[in-house]
């Protein structure tokens, strides 16, 4: 690809012709990797009846290559794998993705528990994500950009539409989409739309991004299309519960979505099952567990701001609002946290450890998972600016109804060390005497820089390895 960026995308080179000459002359590049189209081979017989003398060149990346390819022993077996080709698909794999899918879609606002619906609930489905496969999927399936629509995922793939026929049936919901994924829509096609929703108690919108991967899919606003936002909008002024389902490959800004909204889901790319895993949690059938592992922004301004950023960000003394914090995800019943405990509030030795417990309950009135996250903070440090804190463990667990576990996370030096730059010798792991702070769950504030630190959810440990030594080496260098 990067032969014909010379031309397409750095302008060194006037034409796919004259890319590929510069590429077998003045460069050691050995490969078109083009999965498209096989025009190179052209290319590179126009410049070798205008150049012969290039022959030598060309055999050379041609030796590299076949070298390569013996080294991989691709011409002892030039189909690898052949024997596991009846295995693609396999039902157990199908159960596997299934279940990926169910764990990782994460439900992001739920107003006045809206969500599960009622089988029997009166539902209105829109949207251009709501029957297309392609656009569960992203990039790289198929083909490079990825592909839109249901017609190459017949065997196993299933939309949110089919995936809420499977669990209740055609007449149970209307359906309808006249949105395009880019956002426009005729005054017919949202004049119907509105009308529909005025007459369901539920409206499903499935939004979100069309497929892409790499270069083309690079955007210079990070908003969805205007016609998106201006179209939940419209749904929501009829008075229906609104649910948004967002299929996307980032986090792309929601404007007025969010107010607009009853309840909000983050499919992110489930692919090919993540129509029934969604149609599994709309209705109950599945209690969601995911959670955001990224900070899901509220504007441009705040858009490359990480929830592990340095204390001297903006963000200290100004508040930077998030969409959604790392860690976010809602759940159909209530889990509840006690006091988090340390085994010990002083580390003398580099080399010791430290245990860190907290009991978790589930006070809901149905079972479900929670993700427990262990986040670590060092107000103070001498060597570098700390971050507002850091998730150093975690674990998923399953809680019946009433039922409570203790959750406990081992600490040592890999996870209160940090890197010291050596210069000229690359980096040293460090564990600087100083106060550390635990806290337990992503939205916890341990307020670490106040004069006592009084949320259960938090816990404080010092480090003095000394009498004065300050820092100890506790790993190599890289």
């Amino acid at each position: 690809m990067e032969i014909y960026n010379m031309y397409e995308f750095h302008r060194v080179a006037a034409t796919r012709q004259e890319a590929v000459s510069t590429s077998l002359q003045h460069t050691s590049i050995d490969m078109s990797m083009v999965p498209s189209d096989a025009d190179f081979i052209e290319y590179a017989n126009n410049m070798l009846e205008e150049h012969p003398e290039q022959e030598a060149r060309l055999r050379e990346s041609v030796k590299r290559i076949i070298k390569l390819k013996l080294h991989l022993g691709l011409y002892d077996n030039p189909v690898p794998g052949e024997q596991y080709v009846d295995l693609v698909g396999n039902k157990k794999d199908e159960e596997m993705a299934l279940e990926l899918a169910r764990e990782s879609i994460v439900l992001l606002k739920n107003e006045k528990n809206v969500l599960p619906l009622p089988k029997s609930a009166s539902v209105f489905l829109t949207d251009h994500s709501a029957d297309n496969v392609g656009l569960q999927c992203g990039g790289w399936t198929w083909t490079w950009q990825g592909h839109s629509g249901n017609d190459m995922f017949k065997q196993h793939g299933i939309s949110v539409m089919k995936g809420m026929q499977n669990l209740v049936g055609n007449n149970s919901f209307t359906y309808f989409n006249g949105l395009l994924v880019n956002g426009p829509i005729s005054d017919a096609n949202l004049t119907k739309a509105v009308e529909l929703a005025s007459q369901h108690e539920y409206t499903i919108a499935a939004i979100g991004e069309p497929n892409y991967t790499e270069k083309p899919g690079d955007i210079d606003d990070p908003s969805l299309p205007e016609g998106q936002e201006k179209f939940i909008e419209a749904l929501a002024a009829t008075g229906t519960k609104v649910i948004v389902i967002l299929f996307e490959g980032r986090p792309r800004l929601l404007g007025s979505i969010p107010n607009n909204a009853a309840a909000i889901i983050d499919g992110m790319l489930p692919c090919e099952l993540g129509g029934q895993a969604m149609a599994e949690i709309l209705y109950g059938d599945v209690n969601p567990s995911g959670k955001l592992p990224i900070t899901y922004p509220k504007d441009a301004a705040n858009i490359a701001i990480p929830y592990n950023h340095r204390v001297t960000t903006r963000c200290m003394w100004d508040n930077c609002w998030m969409q959604w914090d790392f860690g976010a995800g809602l759940s159909y019943t209530q889990f509840n946290y006690s006091s988090v405990t340390l085994d010990k509030t002083t580390i003398a030795n580099p080399d010791d450890t430290l245990t860190a417990t907290v009991t978790v309950t589930n006070a809901g009135s149905r079972a479900g998972k929670e993700t427990v996250m262990l986040f670590l903070i060092q107000p103070f440090r001498k060597i570098s600016v700390p971050e507002m804190k850091m998730l150093k463990k975690f674990k998923k667990i399953e809680l019946q109804v009433g039922e409570a576990m203790d959750v406990s996370f081992s600490l040592s030096g890999e996870d209160w060390g940090v890197y010291e730059p050596q210069f000229g010798k690359g980096l040293k792991r460090i564990v600087e005497d100083s106060k550390y702070v635990v806290a337990v769950k992503p939205d916890t504030w341990c307020n670490v820089y106040g004069e006592n630190i009084t949320n259960p959810l938090c816990a404080e440990f010092t480090i003095d390895t000394s009498s004065g030594a300050g820092t100890v080496n506790v790993g190599v260098e890289l």
